[in-house]
């Protein structure tokens, strides 16, 4: 016979499984993929749900890590054969926004286009609160923003250099 302790404590185990299994990401799982591509100072916003994440970092600096971080382009078409080999992706295009940049990849790649939209737009249901959906906006017309792109893990990072401020966006699929 099973004591009542034991059962309490199995309740309280598979209780916290339960709900770690309703989050894509834990917090400091968030970090973990963001910290190789942007110097991360504290987390500012955090929210994960079973299909996406959403977050916004302060940053130490403006800058894309150059060691073992994202790849670095300088055109659209050049990030077509990394994505294809599912690198991360930075776009370094000085006067185009991440919006921009997204439009121009649908015209040269729609499905490669459309992953990289997807990971932005999808989580916007249920991870973004206004606030924060209204703030990423922004950023993504910004052509002050960086944009880093991991085809993997579909997330999108919204890197705003005036602010030092990185937005992560990930969904599931």
């Amino acid at each position: 016979m099973v004591s009542l302790a034991l059962r309490r404590a199995l309740l309280c185990v598979a209780a916290l499984t339960m709900l770690t299994a309703c989050q894509l990401d834990t917090e400091e799982e968030a970090r973990r993929l963001v910290a190789p591509w942007v110097f991360l100072a504290e987390t500012e916003v955090f929210h994960s749900e079973a299909n996406c994440t959403v977050a916004r970092f302060a940053t130490i600096s403006p800058d894309v890590r150059r060691s073992k971080g994202p790849v670095l382009v300088e055109g659209v078409r050049e990030s077509i054969p990394f994505l294809e080999e599912k690198q991360v992706v930075a776009y370094a295009l000085p006067g185009l926004s991440p919006n921009q940049i997204s439009e121009q990849l649908m015209s040269i790649n729609l499905f490669k286009g459309l992953g990289l939209l997807s990971s932005f737009v999808s989580p916007g249901k249920n991870c973004m609160d206004e606030t924060f959906a209204s703030d990423a906006f922004q950023v993504l017309m910004s052509p002050d923003t960086t944009l880093i792109y991991d085809p993997v893990n579909y997330a999108l990072v919204l890197l705003y250099r005036p602010l030092n401020k990185a937005f992560l966006v990930r969904t599931k699929s």
